[in-house]
């Protein structure tokens, strides 16, 4: 008889959601198994973590690679304290779309509707600001919006010019149909402190339920099987050595990074790649580690005139979500001003800048055409994965990216937003209005959103590319099963740390309901 009947895999916001839901039913015995070291953003938060959006977290962040466009490496950082990404990242609480979820069920998972998953958004929200049929109530994820009185003066003025550029205005940026400009939604339920999935599914009596155990700083090489079922996983000890955990069932949820690593060490993966490390084939599948996705961005930015106008915290306040013009993906672009933008990991922006903080106006493309990928270099567990982000290999995305472009200089350059700059940061008036210079500066400019997704992605068994069925259950294991970014066939309008947590309560009302 195994020890646990569920084994969760991870550190962040699937797998702290599913270890949560998983142990409410008491008869259920539960180990979570997360990489951190358990430290997490409640107990002495350092000022990246109470920024809730600098992006320079170095205490709180594991440093892979990842090469972008052209040969040229970056800084490609993952949350590793407990609560993981949810814990770092700007705190933004934006749902994804009915039509993202269109997509997804167009792709072979029907499950996935919007009619379907709408109630598990609900499910895990309390949303402080509606109380209606459309938002949740009294669920672990706080989600309040920025007050008028809240904004600082830079945020302030980047609303009223997306107002003068002719975006329409919203103050629900989570109605299914909502697109404009408006307060951005935060996981937090006051303005100085950021929530997390630690806080919201493991705080309280939670974490002392006698069925729910919580190891950190446990590394997961491989998963271990009995024939064609998943029975455990094989764990580094600290100091070396390997131990073997039994469980029944076993879910990864460590990220789109991480858990397709895990496959591909167990056996899962493309066969050629497999062997080529000397790994024993348990089931080819060319999906693992395929179609990685991830948001490209790109700016206008100015080196400040002086120090930030906003407090702590009001890095991301306001959000403006539109279509790129002639698109028919919705919602596919997301500004951002940004008035206090740390550069430790940009060292080529740094440079140009000549200072350590540039303020400006930022583009996501929420939903690029490229795909990448990520490869083991090595069977050892240590060696990170190669990671190949491939962006604007798809030369649509290109166009979306250099008009966006445009538009972060209009803005940029708006009353009320100008004056806080002394001058731009590499593109200038002399640029934007060539074509040739601005697919060059895009190209130079181009940096990850962070939001991997889409390296174990769902789909029918008949799919090579695909490697979880649309509950989850990986092709070709029994008892086996993912629930994070990984899964996402494509990536979602919103924020990719809400969709994960939905992600993980979905599967959890399965298996408990199976």
């Amino acid at each position: 008889m195994a020890a646990f009947d569920y084994l969760v895999v991870g550190s962040g916001s699937a797998a702290d959601t599913l270890a949560s839901r998983l142990s409410e039913d008491a008869a259920r015995r539960v180990l979570l198994l997360r990489a951190g070291s358990g430290r997490t953003p409640t107990a002495r938060p350092s000022r990246g973590l109470t920024d809730g959006g600098a992006l320079s977290k170095p205490a709180s962040e594991r440093r892979s690679m990842a090469e972008i466009i052209d040969g040229r490496r970056i800084v490609y950082p993952r949350g590793k304290l407990t609560g993981s990404s949810s814990a770092v990242d700007a705190t933004l609480a934006l749902r994804g779309t009915p039509q993202d979820f269109g997509e997804w069920a167009a792709l072979g998972n029907p499950a996935w509707s919007w009619e379907h998953v709408r109630s598990f958004y609900q499910r895990l929200e309390d949303d402080l600001d509606h109380d209606d049929d459309i938002h949740g109530r009294g669920g672990p994820v706080p989600i309040r919006r920025w007050r008028p009185d809240e904004f600082s003066p830079c945020q302030q003025s980047f609303l009223q010019a997306c107002r003068k550029a002719g975006f329409p205005e919203t103050d629900d940026h989570n109605h299914p149909a909502a697109t404009g400009v408006g307060p951005a939604p935060a996981c937090r339920r006051d303005p100085a402190t950021p929530w997390s999935t630690v806080a919201g599914y493991l705080g309280g009596t939670v974490r002392s339920r006698a069925n729910l155990t919580v190891r950190s700083v446990a590394h997961v090489n491989r998963v271990l099987f009995a024939g064609g079922r998943a029975r455990g996983v094989e764990v580094t000890l600290v100091g070396g050595g390997v131990e073997g955990v039994a469980g029944d069932t076993v879910v990864l949820a460590a990220g789109a990074l991480t858990s397709p690593a895990i496959l591909l060490r167990s056996g899962i993966g493309p066969a050629s790649d497999l062997r080529r490390l000397g790994i024993a084939v348990r089931e080819d599948r060319a999906g693992v580690g395929a179609d990685l996705i991830d948001r490209p961005r790109t700016g206008a930015f100015m080196v400040p005139e002086a120090e930030p106008s906003g407090a702590p915290g009001t890095l991301v306040q306001t959000v403006l979500r539109t279509t790129a013009p002639g698109s028919a993906r919705f919602n596919d672009l997301q500004y951002h001003l940004v008035d206090r933008l740390d550069l430790a990991l940009s060292p080529d922006l740094r440079r140009v800048a000549a200072g350590s903080t540039v303020f400006g106006v930022v583009a996501v493309h929420q939903k690029p055409r490229s795909r990448g990928r990520i490869v083991l270099t090595a069977a050892d567990p240590a060696s990170p994965p190669d990671v190949v982000l491939n962006f604007l290999a798809a030369e649509s995305d290109a166009d979306v990216l250099v008009d966006a472009a445009r538009t972060c200089w209009e803005l940029v350059q708006a009353p009320g937003v100008a004056e806080n700059g002394r001058r731009p940061v590499v593109l200038g008036d002399d640029m934007v209005d060539d074509d040739e210079m601005m697919r060059d500066y895009v190209r130079l400019s181009i940096d990850s959103g962070e939001h991997p997704a889409g390296t174990a992605r769902m789909g029918a068994a008949s799919d090579d590319s695909a490697v979880v069925s649309e509950r989850l259950a990986v092709h070709g294991a029994d008892n086996l099963y993912i629930a994070d970014a990984s899964v996402m066939p494509s990536m979602v309008s919103g924020s990719g740390d809400l969709t994960s947590i939905m992600l993980g309560e979905r599967l959890a009302h399965w298996l408990r309901t199976a």
